[in-house]
């Protein structure tokens, strides 16, 4: 069942996928390989720009809910006004600084705080507070991964939507480096993220953080947040024009199983396939009750072989290559018994990082740790990540 923590997971996913996943036997941890066979096995099979059929029916596409007063528009990234947001000056040092990415997590905190708060008071939100360090966010996102691990702890600092925003954002930037969008486009998917889930606020606290199976009215009500974000933010379409529909085909699938609208492929916009996988990975890293610290490697392993077919090959494929299955800074174990935490990840090969031996097999700390080099060391292998 269910509890409030178990919200942080995209809500029509919790309800829908809640019976069936508590079911489900906790990821056997000790057979590391048998793990990482199946993620390349899932990329083979997922991954080759093939539709696939959905195991959705047909009246699970159109859910009983009603459309928005005015259709979204359409717009490319590329023809969005140039940025007019003022920028600020940080030295580069400043993004490698563990407490500069800390400070700008919390900062984006309260900045959403506000917009959250404005929107109950039924105040019209006003970004151009979150654009004012829109580029420190990015660059720090890009130069280190202190903001990535901060988004992939289980902690939460502020309430549910605040929280889940930030870190969906952080994820969706690291997307974007992927596909090589320029400043400008990473700027605006920003905006997006940060935005994407407002229509939340407007669903009732006893809907959303309901203790059990919602029942088809309560299920309906929680799809009505991509039309409540829309109206939310429709007065921006001149000054944010990729905004409305980033916000309101955020829940929208790839093979047309999502909602409001049922949108399947280039259907749907690119910004709003970025956030829901981003979406979906910032869900399923938070995890369930039985998955505590659920760790970025088991998430990649569960969007391929359980969820490929509700997204974008190609975010998928950006996802993998610039979001290391094993953290930087994160604790794992080899195949020795040692316990090792990840000082360089390794982008070629992502299951190889340099690691440093903290723990022998007797349990004993080392000082100094021990540097090992994985991939240069065929006989020595990750078999399992650990949560602090």
């Amino acid at each position: 069942m269910p509890r409030m923590r178990d919200m942080i997971k995209s809500i029509s996913d919790v309800h829908r996928d809640s019976e069936k996943e508590d079911q489900k036997k906790k990821p056997d941890e000790a057979t590391g390989l048998s793990g990482l066979d199946a993620i390349r096995n899932a990329i083979k099979a997922n991954l080759q720009n093939k539709p696939s059929s959905s195991v959705f029916t047909q009246e699970t596409q159109k859910p009983r809910i009603s459309s928005p007063p005015t259709k979204p528009i359409s717009v490319s990234p590329d023809k969005v006004k140039p940025i007019k947001a003022p920028l600020a000056y940080t030295k580069a040092e400043d993004f490698e600084d563990k407490s500069f990415s800390d400070k700008l997590y919390m900062d984006y905190h309260r900045l959403l705080g506000t917009i959250v708060n404005d929107i109950k008071s039924k105040k019209l939100i006003d970004p151009k507070p979150l654009e004012k360090n829109i580029f420190d966010l990015i660059e720090a996102n890009n130069a280190s991964e202190f903001l990535f691990m901060k988004a992939i702890q289980r902690k939460r600092f502020a309430t549910w939507v605040v929280s889940h925003s930030v870190n969906v954002t952080i994820f969706a930037l690291k997307i974007g480096f992927g596909l090589k969008y320029k400043k400008n486009e990473m700027h605006q998917l920003a905006i997006a993220s940060l935005l994407h889930d407002v229509g939340m606020v407007k669903v009732p606290n006893k809907i959303l953080f309901k203790h059990g199976k919602l029942s088809s009215d309560e299920y309906d009500v929680i799809r009505q947040h991509p039309i409540h974000g829309y109206e939310i933010v429709k007065h921006l379409k001149d000054d944010y024009p990729y905004l409305l529909n980033a916000v309101y085909q955020e829940q929208e699938r790839e093979d047309g199983s999502g909602y409001p609208q049922g949108l399947k492929g280039d259907k749907i916009c690119e910004f709003a396939k970025i956030i829901g996988t981003a979406d979906i990975f910032e869900a399923l890293v938070h995890g369930r009750t039985y998955r505590e610290g659920f760790i970025t490697y088991y998430a990649i392993q569960n969007i391929l072989e359980t969820k490929s077919h509700q997204f974008s090959p190609k975010m998928i494929r950006s996802l993998i290559s610039v979001i290391s299955m094993f953290p930087l800074g994160s604790l794992v174990e080899l195949n020795t018994g040692e316990i090792a935490r990840v000082v360089v990840t390794n982008r070629s090969r992502p299951v190889r990082p340099i690691v440093e031996i903290s723990e022998d097999l007797e349990g004993h700390k080392l000082d100094p740790p021990t540097r090992l080099d994985l991939e240069k060391e065929p006989l020595i292998f990750i078999t399992k990540p650990i949560t602090e």
